[in-house]
C-alpha cells in the first residue's frame, strides 16, 4: 500500500475530470465555519482509489495540514466546497500533522482514523487495529465513495484507473 498525490499519480488528471479541480475547494464544518481548503487528494497507488483529501487548515488551526478520509467529505461541486458533518476544531487540533516529506504508513493512517472514529461510534467500527491485517474495506464510512453519494468523483476515480491501465 502506497499513497500518492493526485498530480503524481496522473499529471494530466484535469483532462479526465472535465477540467474540474478539487484543489482549493473550501472546506467547512457542519456549523458552516470554514475549516480550510483542499490542497490535494491522496490515492492508493495500487488500486487507484481516492483515500484522503489533504486539507490546509489555514488560520483555523495555525496553518496545519491534515488528512480527511474521502467518504467523510460531502462534496458540492457547484459551490466548489466540501462539508464535513460532525467535525470539530478539537478533532482537527488532535490530528497528526501532514507534511510534504512525511512517509505515510499504516500506523500514521491509524492515528488519523482514531481521531475521526468517535464520529462513527457503533458496533460496526473497528474495535482493534492490526497493522498487518487492516484494509480500507473494514471502514467504509471513511473510504467508500458509492456512486449514489459521490457520482462525479466516483466517475473521476474510475477514469483515472482506466487511464492508468492504458
Amino acid at each position: 500500500m502506497s499513497l500518492v498525490k493526485l498530480d503524481q499519480y496522473y499529471p494530466n488528471y484535469k483532462e479526465l475530470f472535465d477540467n474540474t479541480d478539487i484543489k482549493n475547494y473550501d472546506v467547512y464544518d457542519d456549523k458552516n465555519d470554514k475549516i480550510g481548503s483542499v490542497q490535494n487528494i491522496l490515492i492508493d497507488e495500487d488500486t487507484g482509489r481516492f483515500r484522503y483529501l489533504i486539507v490546509d487548515t489555514g488560520f483555523w488551526v495555525f496553518g496545519k495540514k491534515v488528512l480527511l478520509p474521502i467518504s467523510m467529505a460531502r462534496i458540492d461541486e457547484s459551490q466548489r466546497r466540501v462539508s464535513v458533518p460532525g467535525l470539530t476544531k478539537k478533532q482537527v487540533e488532535d490530528l497528526p500533522e501532514f507534511t510534504e516529506d512525511l512517509s505515510i504508513d499504516r500506523d500514521y493512517e491509524e492515528r488519523v482514523r482514531s481521531v475521526y472514529r468517535p464520529l462513527y461510534s457503533s458496533s460496526s467500527t473497528v474495535s482493534s487495529y492490526d497493522r498487518n491485517t487492516y484494509n480500507y474495506e473494514q471502514e467504509p464510512y471513511f473510504y467508500d465513495m458509492n456512486q449514489q453519494s459521490y457520482p462525479t468523483f466516483r466517475t473521476y476515480e474510475e477514469r483515472l484507473m482506466q487511464a492508468r491501465r492504458r
